[in-house]
C-alpha cells in the first residue's frame, strides 16, 4: 500500500512540475507564421513582426493592417506584440486575407508621436517589400493600441481605408501630453474633444468595439466617439457595444466574419 501511494504521489508531483514548467515558459511564436523584420528609424534599429498570408497568388496586392497591441505586450521580445490576435489569427488563416504588421511598443512607453511614427515606418516598408495596396491599408488595435488607433487616424488622414479601435481611450493622460503630437494636444483640448477627433478623422470607415462591462477603459470612451461620428455625418461609422463582455473585446471583434467582409469593401476610393 505504502509503494503505491509513493507511486501515485510522484505522478502527481511530476504532472504538477510539468504544468508549472509549461506555465513558466515565454510564449514563442515561430517565425514562419510571423516574420521578423528590422526597420531604422532616426539612426535607430527597431524589430517587427509581420503575418503574410499562405494562399497568395503572384502578383496580387493585398491589403495591409497595422496592430497596435495593448499595454500587457509592451517589452522588447518582439513577442508580446502577437499574443492578444495570434490564436484567432492561426485559428482562421482564411479571414485575415491581408498583410499584418505588428510592431512592438518598449516596457513603460505608450503609442506616442515618436513610437507611432515608428509602427508607420514599419508599415510603409512592409507595403512596399509586399507589393501592399496602398488603397486599403487598415489601423487595429486594442485597449493602449485602441488609444493609438485614435490617435493615429487623426495624425494621418486619410491614410487608412478602414480604422477599428477596440476598447480603447481618446484622450491623453496627463503625465502623457509631454510626449503627445502637438496637433493631438489641440484636439484633445477642444471643448468637445470628441467631436474635434471625429472632425479630424473625417468620412473614414470606422468600426468601434468596446465591452459594454469594461472596468479598464470605461465604455463611454466608445459611446461618446460613435456620437460623435453620427454628429459629424459619417455614415461609415459602426459601433458594436458588447453586452456581458468586459476589457477584451478583441476576441469577439477579431472573430465576427462580418467584421471581415465590411474591411474587404473598405478602399481609399470610396471614402
Amino acid at each position: 500500500m505504502k509503494k503505491a501511494i509513493l507511486s501515485i504521489s510522484l505522478v502527481l508531483l511530476s504532472s504538477a512540475c510539468i504544468k508549472k514548467t509549461a506555465a513558466d515558459q515565454a510564449v514563442s511564436f515561430p517565425e514562419t507564421d510571423f516574420p521578423v523584420r528590422t526597420t531604422n528609424v532616426d539612426s535607430q534599429q527597431f524589430k517587427f513582426r509581420i503575418y503574410i498570408p499562405k494562399d497568395v497568388k503572384p502578383g496580387e496586392g493585398l491589403p495591409a493592417m497595422l496592430y497596435l497591441h495593448g499595454s500587457d505586450e509592451r517589452g522588447e521580445d518582439n513577442q508580446g506584440q502577437l499574443s492578444g490576435p495570434s490564436p484567432q489569427i492561426l485559428a482562421n488563416p482564411n479571414d485575415f486575407h491581408f498583410i499584418i504588421v505588428f510592431p512592438q511598443c518598449p516596457a513603460g512607453q505608450f503609442w506616442n508621436k515618436d513610437m507611432i511614427h515608428v509602427a508607420m515606418a514599419e508599415l510603409d516598408q512592409t507595403v512596399k517589400e509586399f507589393n501592399g495596396d496602398e488603397s486599403r491599408l487598415y489601423l487595429a488595435g486594442f485597449s493602449l493600441g485602441g488609444y493609438g488607433v485614435w490617435t493615429t487616424a487623426a495624425m494621418y488622414p486619410g491614410k487608412f481605408a478602414a480604422i477599428v479601435p477596440m476598447s480603447g481611450r481618446v484622450l491623453p493622460r496627463p503625465a502623457e501630453r509631454k510626449n503627445v503630437d502637438p496637433e493631438i494636444l489641440k484636439l484633445a483640448d477642444e471643448p468637445d474633444p470628441y467631436a474635434a477627433f471625429a472632425n479630424k478623422i473625417g468620412k473614414a470607415p470606422v468600426w468601434i468595439f468596446h465591452g459594454a462591462n469594461d472596468q479598464i477603459v470605461a465604455v463611454d470612451n466608445s459611446r461618446q466617439m460613435a456620437k460623435a461620428f453620427k454628429n459629424a455625418g459619417n455614415g461609415n461609422a459602426r459601433y458594436t457595444e458588447l453586452e456581458n463582455t468586459g476589457h477584451v473585446s478583441l476576441n469577439a471583434a477579431f472573430s465576427n466574419p462580418e467584421l471581415f467582409k465590411w474591411l474587404d469593401d473598405q478602399r481609399i476610393s470610396n471614402q
